[in-house]
């Protein structure tokens, strides 16, 4: 797209350890830098918005994989965790409405996927990953590992 910098680089500090989770979330990475580089080159609104559209689908897919994971292994702090996920394709659609209207993509909302999604990761998705390890090494645990390999 452009020579832009990367406004989010992955780093090894957002790995969960969980293979298929940690690509979504580089995919996510890459879907926001995108943007960056679409604010950065200024690009008219047609070319911006299969981005915003994109990053939307994307996000809701990723979100799907993550909440029936956290209610397979009856994370307690679901509820929460999906309002923050309701939160974040909500201002996404919000931004992409706004585009249709005939604005541009507004720096803040690129500051604030960002943003957003580096202390999502880093805080809540964190938490259920490390609920995920905690039971995986119970005895039950690692008989299903012993099971099922």
């Amino acid at each position: 797209m452009s020579n832009a910098v990367a406004l989010v680089a992955w780093s090894d500090e957002f790995g969960l350890g969980m293979r298929e989770i940690d690509e979504q979330h580089r995919v996510l990475i890459e879907l926001i830098n995108q943007v960056w580089r679409a604010v950065v080159k200024r690009v008219d609104r047609a070319e911006a918005l299969p981005i915003l559209e994109e990053l939307e689908k994307y996000t809701i897919t990723h979100f799907m994989a993550e909440e029936v994971f956290m209610r397979e292994i009856a994370y307690p702090q679901f509820a929460e965790h999906k309002i923050e996920h309701d939160k974040f394709v909500s201002r996404v659609a919000e931004e992409k409405a706004k585009i249709v209207a005939g604005q541009d993509v507004a720096l803040d909302m690129v500051h604030f996927l960002k943003d957003w999604l580096i202390n999502h990761i880093l805080v809540s998705d964190k938490a259920y990953a490390g609920q995920h390890r905690k039971q995986s090494s119970g005895l039950l645990g690692r008989f299903f590992k012993r099971l099922l390999s």
